[in-house]
């Protein structure tokens, strides 16, 4: 039990003066430096905006229904992140029920849940 303690309390200590570390980094930035700062983060801003923007372009935050393997595949490689669910017609499951309903609610009202993701949603008939 005391080398758990003893574990935690050198990790505890460790993380403690990282943080000092870059606490006193920060307390000697100057004004030249907060401005490289802010341009730095605005350019990252604008490049998430970008790539959010092509991905709205490209269906992503919104649930397709796919009929053929020919335009899964279209679709599939268009992006890097695809969620699809496959499912039968006439093959009753709760589960596949479930998920078609979440996802009919969640897609078109609720952008924000698909926000951090931003996933492209398949549902492709077998």
């Amino acid at each position: 039990m005391q080398v758990v303690e003893e574990s935690l309390v050198t990790v505890a200590k460790a993380v403690e003066e990282q943080l000092d570390d870059e606490i006193a980094k920060l307390d000697m930035l100057d004004d030249d430096d907060l401005e490289r700062l802010r341009e730095r983060r605005l350019l990252q801003m604008k490049k998430q905006a970008s790539q959010r923007q092509q991905w709205l372009a490209q269906g992503h935050g919104e649930y397709q229904e796919i009929f053929s393997e020919k335009e899964f595949f279209a679709v599939a490689k268009t992006s890097d992140r695809v969620i699809c669910h496959f499912y039968r017609e006439n093959w009753p499951c709760k589960v596949c029920n479930l998920f078609t309903s979440h996802a009919d609610l969640v897609c078109p009202s609720d952008w924000w849940v698909f926000e951090r993701i931003l996933t492209k949603l398949l549902r492709c008939l077998l």
